[in-house]
C-alpha cells in the first residue's frame, strides 16, 4: 500500500510497478486465503481502482483549512491521497515529481480544496458546500 501511495503521490511508475510486482507474488495467496491478508487486499482494491487525489491548499493548523480537510475525513474514500499543499519546501519538493502541485495556492487568502481523479482537477474552490458535493461526486469537471 506505501508504494502505492508513493506512486499517487510522486506520479513516479517505479512505485507502483514494485507494487504490482508484490501483489502478483502474492497473487496465489490471496486466491486462497483472501482474509488471511486484509490489508493486501486493500492494496490490491487500490491499485485497480480509480485514484482520487485531493490537495488542500492552506496554512495548517487554520480553521478554514480544518474544516476543509474535515470534509474530506468525513467521507468513507479508501482510495484516494490526500495532500496538505502549504507553500513549504516539502510542497516544493513534492512538486518536482507531480507538477500539478507547483501552481496548488489558496485563492482569495482563503483555503482551496483541489479535488482530482487521476490527476484531472476540478476547478479549485474554497467554499465548504461545493467541496462536499465534489467529494460525493465522481464528475470532473474542469482542469
Amino acid at each position: 500500500m506505501n508504494l502505492l501511495r508513493l506512486w499517487q503521490i510522486t506520479d513516479q511508475q517505479n512505485y507502483k510497478d514494485k507494487a504490482d510486482k508484490t501483489l502478483a507474488a502474492f497473487g496465489p495467496r490471496l486466491e486462497q486465503r483472501p482474509e488471511a491478508m486484509p490489508y493486501m487486499m486493500s492494496a490490491l482494491d487500490f491499485s485497480l481502482a480509480k485514484h482520487r487525489q485531493i490537495v488542500i491548499a492552506g496554512v495548517p493548523g487554520a480553521p478554514d483549512t480544518r474544516a476543509l480537510l474535515r470534509l474530506v475525513w468525513q467521507r468513507y474514500m479508501p482510495n484516494r491521497v490526500l495532500l496538505l499543499a502549504d507553500g513549504s519546501d516539502g510542497q516544493k519538493q513534492l512538486a518536482r515529481w507531480l507538477p500539478l502541485l507547483a501552481n496548488v495556492t489558496r485563492k482569495q487568502g482563503r483555503a482551496t480544496a483541489y479535488i482530482c481523479e487521476n490527476y484531472v482537477c476540478n476547478l479549485p474552490t474554497a467554499d465548504p458546500p461545493t467541496v462536499a458535493r465534489l467529494l460525493d461526486g465522481s464528475v470532473v469537471t474542469g482542469k
